[in-house]
């Protein structure tokens, strides 16, 4: 059986680069898209709610943040990588080992983090510094958030098998799909809409995990069914599979931890100004934060792409969609940065009318708002270098950015400097992304056959 035999395949491998980007990444687009949409719902109804409850929310964002940057973009993409490459060899036993040993390492993961958030999650809130009624939401949410955490991770493997395998027009209408029923429980369960109970925090985490709970088993009962040339069999557990998914998927998840805890860092520093800057930088944050799934819509699609040309030893095909990938999400993210930096209430009036809170939102837009274009150009690229199997200059790049932003917001609070020099120092870490991952497309890893 050849495993380029698809459709898919061969779009991957032999469409011109423009009309491939445009076929696979125009459905990921549109369901990514409309994924960031939804997810805008979460801090809407908690504005909705109170000052409190948004801030709540604002100091559980960079730990429900790092769930989805481990699932589905790390080892996502270590598993994404590992499968399309071996589907590019068409070494269809690999490919099913692969999707075995995946399974294998998002059950421990679920494991690992299910204790962690579940047990300890008030030490982490406090390490915040907020105030307590802040912490005592925050806690509540986690405990049900992270408490139902294995359908997460269940959905995770399934967005990778169908992207390893190039399905993404199914994909997009599952997370579109999947998306509309979140976006209408977090209004129902958070205030209460007709017959529904009015939970607050906890009717939106609900809102989060049950749809993609959902999600999960229909993909998992489709390839099941047949529905592509790979499946699930338990096979021999082989160190060179891990090895493979890990060397992209455990490296990468460093930097879903460094941007974790770029974020978690931001936050402790800017809850020395007070809860209506925690909330102000906390909506504002959600924005900055959606560059990252932008660029996973075209660069998500790179991962397959060069992944699978790279196995097919089609380098320079891989390098033509990975510019031209990071070039369009570049232009996407700076119309977004230059509208926001003009007129900031486009974006914040949709989540809070607290006058001090706007303030900060309006002063960070303004200021973070022009390096948008940078930072997401480097993602796109990050996304990228994910098929390439060699992620170790790409996670320098995230650690990079956590420093940056550590030194000048250490600064900025013991000298108690005016927050904008902070908001400069944000700016300045996410431009080094962008720097360092273009860098790097003129090393080695980018160009084997030199």
């Amino acid at each position: 059986m050849s495993l380029h035999n698809s459709n898919r395949m061969q779009i991957i491998l032999s469409a011109p680069i423009p009309s491939m980007l445009f076929k696979l990444a125009a459905p990921n687009m549109i369901s990514v898209l409309f994924m960031m949409t939804v997810a805008f719902s979460e801090p809407f109804f908690a504005g909705q709610l109170g000052i409190v409850q948004l801030a709540s929310v604002a100091i559980i964002f960079p730990f429900a943040s790092l769930v989805r940057m481990v699932g589905a973009g790390a080892v996502g993409g270590g598993v994404v990588s590992a499968l399309s490459r071996a589907i590019g060899k068409n070494d269809l036993e690999r490919a099913n080992s692969v999707i075995w040993h995946a399974a294998l390492i998002y059950f421990t993961l679920s494991a690992i983090f299910f204790l962690i958030f579940v047990l300890f999650s008030r030490n982490l809130f406090n390490l915040i510094g907020a105030e307590k009624d802040v912490v005592d939401k925050a806690v509540l949410y986690s405990k049900i958030f992270f408490g139902l955490g294995p359908l997460m991770w269940l959905y995770f493997l399934m967005l990778s098998i169908y992207r390893g395998c190039g399905d993404y027009q199914s994909l997009a209408r599952i997370n579109i799909t999947s998306g509309l029923f979140q976006l209408f429980f977090s209004g129902a369960l958070s205030l209460g809409w007709w017959f529904f109970p009015a939970m607050g925090l906890p009717g939106i985490a609900l809102s989060v995990v049950l749809p993609q709970g959902f999600a999960a088993f229909y993909m998992l009962f489709s390839i099941s069914r047949g529905r592509f040339e790979i499946s699930f069999k338990i096979t021999k557990i082989k160190k060179e599979i891990f090895l493979d998914i890990m060397k992209v998927g455990g490296v990468a998840a460093l930097n879903s931890i460094s941007i974790a805890t770029t974020m978690l860092v931001t936050t402790t520093f800017i809850s020395k100004y007070g809860t209506e800057a925690i909330a102000g930088y906390g909506v504002c944050a959600r924005l900055e934060q959606t560059l990252i799934p932008l660029a996973f819509g075209i660069g998500g699609v790179l991962t397959s792409a060069v992944g699978t040309n790279f196995g097919a030893e089609q380098f320079s095909r891989a390098r033509k969609a990975a510019w031209l990938g990071a070039l369009l999400i570049g232009i996407l993210a700076g119309l977004i940065g230059m509208t926001v930096f003009i007129s900031p209430s486009l974006w914040l009036d949709f989540f809070t009318t607290n006058p001090e809170a706007y303030i900060i939102g309006a002063l960070y837009l303004g200021i973070v708002g022009p390096f948008f274009p940078i930072f997401a150009f480097g993602k796109t690229l990050y996304f990228a270098s994910q098929g390439t199997g060699n992620m170790i200059i790409p996670i320098f790049g995230g650690i990079t950015r956590l420093v940056i932003v550590s030194i000048i917001g250490f600064i900025s609070v013991y000298y108690s400097l005016d927050i904008k020099i902070l908001f400069f120092g944000v700016g300045i870490a996410m431009s080094s992304v962008g720097l360092i991952l273009f860098i790097n497309m003129f090393s080695q890893t980018w160009n084997p056959e030199n």
